[in-house]
């Protein structure tokens, strides 16, 4: 578990993973999923490579803050670094989120037995609301407001397929309509 976190830095895809896992779903359908699941990792280094040319960060920087971005360190660092690009911010930002992960999972395996049942229970929800707090930090307008409203309804449409490809489909819908709302507004 420890080295799964350590080599798939990438949350969304561990339990994805787990869950289809727990489904009995193939091995080629588990790392389809979990590929298609981390396309959006495209969009957002793109993002942060065109803020991170801007200020003149080498290739290596680059390929650092390539591999520690996460939904997490994306939406905070995206909107400290339109203002003010840093990149050994990100590298900080990404290697105390890459510490905090490892270190979790670790905890979790050796005490994981000692959790209440109740609170088990609770944390598959954890993902869902971890996403909605980040969405809520990252609304700044109503055109953020009116994508992610229909983000939700796309999500909620689509919920009879297989797991997370409603996520994944209206996440592309999301990042469609704000790369168009952001074209047309400049």
């Amino acid at each position: 578990a420890v080295m799964m976190s350590a080599l798939v830095f990438a949350g969304a895809s561990q339990f994805v993973a787990l869950q289809m896992l727990i489904h009995k779903s193939s091995a080629l359908l588990i790392v389809l999923t979990t590929f298609l699941v981390n396309l959006r990792h495209i969009l957002m280094s793109s993002y942060m490579s065109a803020l991170y040319s801007r200020i003149n960060a080498g290739r290596i920087k680059r390929a650092l803050v390539s591999f520690g971005i996460t939904d997490e360190t994306f939406a905070i660092a995206s909107k400290r670094l339109k203002e003010l690009p840093d990149a050994n911010y990100n590298l900080g930002l990404n290697f105390l989120c890459y510490v905090s992960w490892i270190t979790g999972t670790a905890v979790g395996l050796l005490f994981g037995n000692v959790i209440p049942l109740n609170v088990v229970d609770a944390l598959p929800f954890a993902l869902t609301a971890l996403f909605i707090t980040l969405l809520v930090l990252s609304v700044e307008n109503r055109v953020d407001v009116a994508v992610a409203a229909i983000a939700a309804i796309v999500s909620i449409l689509l919920g009879f397929l297989p797991v997370g490809w409603n996520v994944m489909i209206a996440a592309l819908v999301a990042c469609a309509l704000g790369g168009v709302f952001e074209r047309w507004k400049s």
